[in-house]
């Protein structure tokens, strides 16, 4: 009996350390902070306290490319977008291919709905693929971005000031800086709308050099199924964090002494 009870409390201390570490290696959903960015091509000086932070971790082609740090918030008409990557030789002359895939871009993926896990497909609907690069052509600090359906429906393919007119890029002592402002209503909800959703992110960067051909690229780490560029299954879980509204410069606020005081 000694030697039975032993195995039995053997076998369940192995059954909590596997429920232990399962619980463990299940991420909680990002909460994406409320904020807005200043847009003008330079990170602001409180970027990494007002944003919630994604690392691209995962080489997907190529090595020793990057880091790719990316950055969401929101107000109550955007989600504001931004990535600082170290780059030493910017190339953005592709804006041929569908996704510039042969400049240096991002990919920034959302699903505006609580579907994404398990499909393997875009649907149009919900899911969006919107691709930035931090120079156009003509090596200007304006960043080209335009939506792909990555052999999904899509939207029409829509491209430049149609996604948003408030994006920005410039240059940093390692690489590049890019943020933009993407409403809610391109992609067809509202923060209430999404606040009450646990829905998908995720991102890619790509990297290309004097060759004029990609060279890298990175995604966010996450396990899923189907192919990594395409596929929602690979998307994170993310939930709005608290709105908080933001007041206009000057306008004073009344604080509890204030209310008191008049009181």
């Amino acid at each position: 009996m000694k030697g039975k009870s032993l195995f039995t409390i053997f076998t369940l201390s192995v059954y909590l350390c596997l429920l232990s570490f399962s619980v463990s290696f299940a991420a909680d959903p990002h909460e994406i902070l409320s904020a807005q960015l200043v847009l003008d091509g330079k990170p602001d000086a409180d970027l990494e306290q007002k944003t919630t932070i994604f690392e691209l971790t995962q080489g997907r082609i190529g090595g020793g490319i990057g880091p790719y740090t990316v950055y969401l918030c929101y107000d109550a008409e955007n989600i504001y977008i931004a990535c600082q990557a170290v780059d030493d030789f910017v190339s953005c002359f592709d804006d041929v291919t569908a996704d510039f895939m042969d400049s240096d871009y991002l990919r920034f993926y959302i699903c505006v709905d609580d579907d994404f896990k398990g499909r393997q497909t875009l649907n149009g609907k919900t899911d969006w693929a919107i691709i930035f690069t931090p120079q156009d052509t003509e090596e200007n600090w304006k960043p080209m971005v335009r939506e792909d359906p990555y052999n999904g429906p899509g939207h029409g393919a829509i491209e430049g000031d149609d996604i948003t007119e408030k994006r920005f890029s410039g240059e940093t002592g390692d690489g590049w800086y890019l943020e933009a402002a993407v409403p809610f209503s391109l992609l067809d909800t509202t923060y209430a709308e999404l606040s009450e959703l646990t829905f998908g992110v995720y991102f890619i960067a790509g990297d290309t050099d004097k060759s004029g051909a990609r060279s890298g690229e990175m995604s966010l780490v996450g396990p899923g199924a189907g192919n990594y560029w395409n596929s929602p299954d690979f998307w994170q879980e993310s939930v709005l964090g608290d709105f908080m509204a933001v007041q206009s410069a000057g306008k004073l606020s009344s604080t509890w002494g204030l209310i008191k005081d008049r009181n």
